[in-house]
């Protein structure tokens, strides 16, 4: 990942908070972790190889089997617990974590740990990201930091990454033509007879092939009845003529994802009851993306976009959220559900994905990926919406 792109521009940034631009970008992002923990009242950070630590260094680190730490005090420098063979990376991307505490397979862990930890010795409150720290992890943590109160980095974190910059934004439409692309050449293989498994393998093919950075989860591809599970798996079914086909996919660029789902019909004709469910998914997507815009909840939104399929038709039928937001992670905050009464910030990327699922006939899922503006919301995703017929 590049500093000129990843992570939004660094001298806007810091002309926003009155000051000049900083020699790097970990101890900008450094310094609004630390603020953002100390408003929530917490004596540190505690990071692992993880969206996180990409967003603060711009430097993608994999979670192995070995210690990788970095510990980030409301009120003091931060210091990293790193595995030897780590060590020319991390001090490259983080070059303000002046103190590391570097451990080897033959010595271990334990003493590099101990004597990171000592910064928190005086800690009550730490805060951890839940979904990314590793048992492994924790119990280090816990051993260190006896006294301290572990929890949750959730609230920290999410505030800081919600809000998307245009370079970032830039890098999850990237993404999106990408995935577009790969799957338009791949909807040509469409055809009764065709099997789940070969279509998925050829769009996760293409989405390599086109520059996609890699498979953000493994292709969604399901038709006939199967289309009717929210997340199902492909296998060796073939498919007929005249039933749904539903694919939900997505790639990345540079580190941020798109997460995309077009429902089609698979040759032959529609009846109309597939008409019917389709249309209704569509407007719901429609009016999803219309009522998104800053200063409203993400319960409106919700409320708005589901509002037609809660009628008796259809109410049976629904089974998710309106849609989850988008970055470095898949699945990260906000949650457009019922109940979230958050703003909708300017800046915001999440995506609205509707859906309808008939148990034992078939389902529909539009899905798109919107970045929220100032008085509105632009779509990321430009993949035709409307109902398709493939293989005629």
């Amino acid at each position: 990942m590049s500093d000129d792109t990843v992570g939004g521009d660094l001298a806007a940034e810091a002309e926003d908070a009155g000051e000049q631009a900083p020699a790097s970008r970990d101890a900008l992002r450094l310094d609004q972790l630390r603020q953002a923990a100390s408003a929530a009242g917490v004596d540190a950070v505690v990071l692992t190889p993880a969206a996180t630590m990409t967003w603060l260094l711009g430097h993608e680190f994999e979670a192995h089997e070995r210690l990788f730490l970095l510990i980030v005090p409301t009120s003091d420098a931060a210091v990293a617990v790193v595995p030897a063979l780590e060590e020319a990376n991390f001090r490259g991307a983080a070059p303000s974590v002046e103190s590391l505490h570097l451990w080897d397979d033959a010595d271990g862990p334990e003493k590099a740990a101990a004597d990171a930890f000592k910064c928190l010795a005086k800690a009550s409150r730490v805060a951890v990201e839940p979904l990314s720290l590793r048992y492994m992890e924790f119990g280090h943590v816990q051993r260190e930091l006896p006294k301290a109160k572990i929890e949750s980095a959730e609230n920290v974190v999410a505030a800081l990454r919600l809000k998307k910059s245009d370079e970032e934004a830039a890098l999850m439409k990237r993404a999106s033509k990408i995935a577009e692309a790969a799957l338009e050449f791949t909807l040509r293989d469409v055809k009764p007879g065709r099997k789940e498994v070969e279509i998925a393998s050829k769009l996760s093919s293409e989405l390599l092939r086109r520059g996609g950075g890699g498979i953000s989860f493994g292709p969604i591809v399901l038709s006939g009845p199967k289309s009717a599970l929210p997340h199902g798996v492909p296998d060796d079914r073939e498919m007929q003529e005249g039933e749904f086909l539903l694919i939900d996919f997505g790639t990345s660029f540079d580190g941020y994802h798109c997460d995309i789902t077009r429902t089609f019909v698979v040759s032959g004709s529609p009846t109309d009851r597939m008409r019917e469910v389709y249309e209704a998914v569509l407007q719901a997507n429609i009016r999803g993306v219309a009522a998104s815009r800053p200063g409203v909840t993400y319960d409106y939104v919700h409320k708005n976009c589901q509002a037609n399929l809660h009628g008796p038709r259809f109410k049976e039928f629904m089974t998710h959220r309106t849609g989850h937001g988008l970055g470095l992670e898949i699945h990260e905050p906000p949650s457009v559900m019922a109940g979230n009464g958050g703003l909708v910030e300017e800046g915001a990327v999440f995506t609205i994905e509707p859906g309808l699922y008939l148990n034992g006939w078939g389902g529909v899922r539009i899905e798109d990926n919107i970045r929220v503006t100032e008085q509105g919301c632009e779509l990321l995703t430009s993949s035709p919406r409307e109902l398709r017929i493939l293989g005629a």
